[in-house]
């Protein structure tokens, strides 16, 4: 009995391997909660339950997503820095005889062809999204004030960057350039100058 096309897409699922390195000393948003239900103003008025404080949460990061697919980039207050979208144009080239791209997986047609050609399987045969250029959000902490910016990050979620990159394809929003990797990781802080 063969396999169909989902059961074979299900059986070739990729595990990542397990990170061996875990950073204990970062917060969360139930850190959080913890840090407010212990320093919390004492009046009744002030109190908020867990479900409450969770529900303001989403509704503020739901505010912050539509404003960026709104205008583009959001200038965040007390001089943390600023979140922005870019253009980002996927390359292909040749390293040391091989050929590198920046171009994203297309894992559904690529297992698609596993399944119907056994040859292109054995290959490992990748299939690639065909995109001119790709929108992408970066974390601006140039103008920060804050200490130890290289150890501060803004890692979006897939939720945010399928709206953003929703945002972009209808028009919009437009970013304002074309930058490299090497200049988006320089404005990252990963470079320093």
């Amino acid at each position: 009995m063969e396999q169909t096309l989902a059961e074979f897409k299900t059986s070739q699922k990729l595990k990542s391997p397990r990170k061996k390195d875990k950073i204990t000393n970062s917060w969360g948003v139930y850190d959080y909660y913890k840090y407010y239900r212990t320093h919390r103003p004492k009046l009744h008025e002030y109190v908020l339950y867990e479900s409450v404080y969770f529900s303001i949460i989403r509704r503020v990061n739901k505010l912050l997503v539509e404003k960026l697919c709104e205008e583009g980039s959001i200038e965040l207050p007390f001089r943390l820095g600023r979140l922005m979208t870019r253009k980002f144009v996927p390359k292909t080239y040749f390293r040391d005889g091989k050929v590198v791209t920046t171009k994203r997986i297309d894992w559904d047609s690529t297992l698609e062809l596993w399944y119907n050609d056994k040859e292109s399987y054995k290959k490992k045969t990748l299939l690639y999204f065909e995109n001119k250029e790709n929108c992408i959000v970066v974390y601006d902490k140039l103008n920060a004030i804050y200490k130890n910016k290289w150890y501060y990050g803004f890692a979006p979620g897939r939720d945010v960057k399928n709206k953003v990159r929703e945002a972009f394809k209808s028009g919009k929003i437009a970013p304002a350039s074309v930058f490299s990797r090497k200049e988006i990781n320089q404005i990252k802080g990963l470079y320093d100058e």
